[in-house]
């Protein structure tokens, strides 16, 4: 069951499997069969051979009743030597009627064997070994008639009428039967060895022919698996293989047909992805020219725009000089919100000069040796007023005493200046926090601050170049939505990242980590 369950669980083909099934049955079928036959023939021949060795025996007891009642040993004699020309018999002898004294003896065999034969009433095996069989047989004499008729006496179905007088006991050789049996065993076994070899031959060839339509529709799949082409197989052999190769003939019909349309649909995909490759590669251009185009003009428009603002600048504050000295305060302070106002549009041209050298790459990292005191100096000169504008408490705390770092001093305290001004912007009678501290590697600026914070969508672009907070029409908050997005970009010039952490009503925190 084993065999059966590896071969067909194995990899071998199914005419492989076919083949040891068949013939695995074969040897199995063969095998039993003579096991069977052998067994029966043996048998046989066994009862054969006792029944010949039990009429010896009781041949010779009918022979014994005369010279054991006349004690004549010489009448005996000739029954003897009669029963020892028998090829099988190897010794005979005849016991009285007490079961244990010898009237006579014949044979070659030594015979010290002491078996029981009294209560015996017929021929019996009374002693066995491997090379012969003690037979044993009563010899009766019929009381009835008082007469020693032979012919009268019936000792196969003695009664109790009739009276036992001695014993005939024949040693009957077991040799014969031995050769007989290896014989037959042997002759068994040749031919079913033969027959079981002719049947698998017979049965091979008959399986080889069956299967090897199915062989060659495997090899046109396996060639057609290999080498990618549509390999048609033969229509041939049994109804079930025929079908098969019919189905995958008709399949390789469709799969051709397929790749031709595939084919011809990839010419064509091809031709509009040429197309579109161009077109887009020629839409690419012309962004990237108008993307410089952009990127040079806001350049220069912001460099010709800062010019005269410089100047207004400038005359405002020969004008302001000129009023204080005329104790004109009501035009001093309309010349104020003119002030304001410039330096504004100046910060806004500035963002927009700096976004540009961005885009172009031409802002270049001034880097210097800068002690993180004096950072901390110029923002307390800064930063107050403008917590102090919506009523906000200002604290620094520099957990980093007289350190010094290499940056670019300028992009730096803009972007403190730039998030530290925001959280004052959108803090109103509030907190607003920088914590300054270092890592084994990095030196971080915390910003907080307890106002309006950020939603999570407000956080996903806050980022964004032009993107504010209150972008409506009627903002509370102005600016131009480029401060965040050129910090961020100033931080990550300088190698380090900003992160964010705020919730809606709850204020926010940013964090600059710069290494150093």
């Amino acid at each position: 069951m084993k065999t059966f369950v590896y071969v067909m669980n194995s990899q071998l083909s199914i005419k492989s499997q076919a083949t040891a099934i068949v013939v695995t049955g074969i040897i199995l079928m063969m095998v039993i069969l003579s096991i069977v036959t052998t067994k029966a023939v043996n048998q046989q021949s066994r009862q054969l051979m006792l029944k010949n060795a039990y009429q010896i025996t009781q041949g010779l007891a009918n022979q014994s009743i005369y010279p054991i009642l006349s004690g004549s040993k010489e009448n005996a004699q000739s029954a003897m030597e009669q029963v020892l020309g028998f090829q099988s018999v190897l010794a005979a002898r005849i016991i009285l009627g007490d079961g244990q004294s010898n009237f006579i003896f014949g044979g070659s065999f030594d015979f010290p064997i002491q078996a029981a034969v009294s209560n015996l009433e017929n021929a019996q095996i009374t002693f066995e070994t491997n090379q012969f069989w003690l037979i044993s047989s009563p010899v009766f004499l019929n009381t009835n008639n008082g007469e020693e008729n032979e012919s009268q006496i019936d000792y196969l179905n003695a009664t109790h009428q009739e009276e036992i007088i001695g014993y005939a006991q024949v040693i009957y050789s077991k040799q014969n039967l031995v050769e007989a049996q290896n014989r037959i065993t042997f002759t068994i076994s040749l031919i079913g060895i033969v027959s079981g070899a002719a049947l698998s031959v017979l049965l091979y060839i008959a399986l080889v022919r069956l299967f090897s339509p199915l062989d060659r529709l495997a090899k046109a799949m396996a060639h057609a698996q290999k080498t990618s082409e549509h390999t048609y197989a033969d229509e041939t052999g049994a109804k079930e293989v025929r079908n098969m190769a019919h189905s995958y003939n008709n399949m390789m019909r469709v799969l051709a047909e397929h790749e031709e349309q595939l084919r011809s649909h990839k010419d064509i995909l091809e031709k509009e992805v040429e197309l579109r490759t161009r077109e887009l590669t020629q839409a690419r251009d012309s962004a990237l020219t108008a993307s410089r185009h952009k990127t040079e003009f806001m350049a220069n428009m912001s460099h010709e725009l800062r010019t005269p603002i410089q100047s207004i600048l400038g005359y405002g504050e020969l004008i302001n000089e000129s009023l204080m000295l005329d104790e004109n305060f009501e035009l001093l302070d309309d010349m104020d919100k003119i002030t304001k106002n410039a330096e504004r549009l100046l910060a806004m041209i500035n963002s927009l000069l700096d976004l540009a050298k961005i885009e172009a790459g031409k802002l270049d990292l001034q880097l210097i040796e800068l002690n993180i005191d004096r950072i901390v100096a110029d923002i307390k000169d800064v930063i107050p007023p403008l917590a102090a504008k919506n009523k906000n408490r200002l604290v620094i705390n520099s957990q980093v005493k007289n350190f010094k770092f290499f940056a670019d001093k300028d992009k730096l305290e803009q972007v403190l200046i730039n998030l530290l001004s925001n959280a004052c912007k959108f803090t109103e009678n509030g907190e607003v926090s920088l914590v300054i501290s270092k890592s084994a590697q990095y030196l971080i600026f915390k910003i907080t601050d307890t106002g309006i914070g950020l939603s999570e969508e407000q956080q996903s672009y806050i980022f964004e170049e032009f993107r504010q907070v209150d972008g409506g029409q009627n903002r509370k908050f102005s600016g131009t939505g480029l401060g965040l997005a050129i910090s961020k970009k100033f931080v990550e010039l300088m190698g380090g990242q900003i992160q964010l952490k705020s919730k809606l009503g709850e204020g926010s925190c940013f964090s600059v980590i710069l290494p150093f």
